[in-house]
């Protein structure tokens, strides 16, 4: 046990740190990963012999999955400061580990594209939620078609047109796994439980839905709110709706952002779905169910998108495919913060300790 003890002491395991001090829970990540991987597996082979081409493909993203990851090298330097060189990422659409990058992608570039566009001329941002009725796994491939045709619409509004001068979008889904009504859920929407008449402990109205919505960050002029174009709560509803081709008001957020853009941009930043809610350990069933839904449905998609002045600065800046680009070096990873000498480095998943390696 003594020596077994030694050899644990001289194990180097990964500690990397965001330039605030932040650690990257890179472990954390890869284990996620792999409980992906497991559902794929699972999934594989519920088609083994049955349906070839949907083990073909569960298969592909089984291995994919695995793969993703699993060795990490880095330039460090002096000061202990490390960016990542090279690594294997799969780029699946619901791999923890790549989404999770991507986010940080995501929030890199439209940081900085914002910084760009203030350098030139300062303008004013909203955040807007963009929402509309749940959906079961059978209608989400529809109602995603129909959000990406009205999101088209909606800038083509001459309204929206004279107030919308640069635009990201995001898409996030959400999935509603809990069978009863939770206290944290019953906090979170009181009002709604109590219109419905229901409490802590009743049958989820909304279990086993999906919950598509976008995440919008608009550059607007500095003289939005006190102009002639100013676009009240109920205006940005009616036309969300007009674009939707809806018979009800959805549910539309509107909020000015003050000050920092720093959280407005990391909310529109988030992953289009988050593990939680598709890694679902205590029920396999249900997560394989999930899983297999929103593989196919955000298959081939384009999840997010710049528009107006914020896709051409995206341009004149260069930066990379913010969804399917690069996952190794983002912006807020760079080289040039690295001082003096570098050392490389390599770090490799184990599978007996759980956590990244020095090799």
């Amino acid at each position: 046990m003594e020596q077994l003890n030694k050899q644990v002491d001289k194990v180097e395991f990964l500690e990397d740190k965001s330039s605030n001090g932040k650690i990257k829970d890179w472990s954390g990540k890869k284990k996620r990963n792999l409980s992906l991987a497991e559902i794929y597996m699972m999934l594989k082979e519920s088609y083994r012999r049955i349906h070839l081409e949907k083990f073909n493909r569960f298969f592909n993203r089984e291995e994919r999955c695995r793969m993703c990851a699993t060795v990490l090298k880095y330039k460090r330097d002096k000061n202990g400061k490390r960016t990542l060189y090279e690594a294997y990422f799969c780029q699946l659409r619901l791999c923890p580990v790549c989404n999770w990058r991507r986010s940080l992608k995501i929030f890199a570039q439209v940081s900085k594209i914002i910084q760009a566009i203030e350098k030139e001329q300062e303008h004013a941002y909203l955040f807007l939620t963009l929402t509309q009725k749940n959906v079961s796994a059978e209608e989400l491939d529809k109602m995603l078609d129909e959000m990406m045709k009205a999101w088209h619409r909606f800038l083509g509004y001459k309204k929206v047109k004279d107030v919308v001068k640069g635009a990201y979008r995001g898409l996030e889904i959400t999935y509603d796994k809990e069978p009863k009504i939770t206290k944290k859920m019953y906090q979170e929407k009181k009002d709604y439980y109590k219109k419905l008449g229901l409490k802590v402990g009743d049958k989820n109205p909304n279990f086993d839905m999906y919950h598509p919505h976008f995440h919008v960050l608009i550059a607007v002029n500095k003289s939005y709110f006190s102009g002639s174009s100013y676009l009240k709560h109920e205006e940005w509803q009616k036309l969300w709706a007009k674009a939707m081709r809806l018979d009800y008001t959805p549910q539309v957020n509107v909020k000015r952002v003050k000050g920092n853009t720093a959280e407005a941009v990391a909310e529109v930043a988030k992953y289009s779905a988050k593990d939680s809610d598709y890694v679902i350990e205590k029920d396999l069933d249900l997560s394989m169910n999930v899983v297999e839904t929103l593989d196919y449905a955000l298959q081939g998609r384009r999840l997010v998108s710049f528009s107006g002045i914020m896709k051409e600065w995206h341009k004149k800046l260069n930066l990379d495919d913010a969804e399917d680009g690069d996952l190794v070096h983002i912006e807020t990873e760079k080289d040039e913060e690295l001082e003096g000498e570098l050392t490389l480095e390599t770090y490799a998943w184990n599978v007996g300790y759980m956590n990244y390696v020095r090799v």
